[in-house]
């Protein structure tokens, strides 16, 4: 009885390790500064401004400053960034 409930709870617990948020936002407009010291990178977006945090994964962003850009993000932290 004991390994069945130990098995249940082991279940539980792993299904929700795996239950993210997965939410993304895609911010597109042009690209106003690249900031290296902060990782950052801001993004006008319709005449707002839009501040965003760049990851490990993002090469080039300093090259694309001035263009349109379209940033693929998950809590403010970019996971992608085009030229487009």
């Amino acid at each position: 009885m004991k390994s069945i409930l130990t098995t249940l709870a082991v279940l539980g617990l792993s299904v929700s390790a795996f239950a993210g948020c997965g939410k993304t936002e895609t911010t597109s407009g042009k690209l106003k500064s690249v900031n290296a010291d902060s990782k950052s990178i801001v993004i006008d977006a319709g005449g707002k401004d839009v501040t965003l945090t760049l990851t490990a994964a993002v090469t080039g962003a300093d090259k694309l400053v001035g263009k349109k850009v379209t940033a693929v993000s998950s809590h403010k932290k970019v996971e992608s960034l085009k030229e487009g």
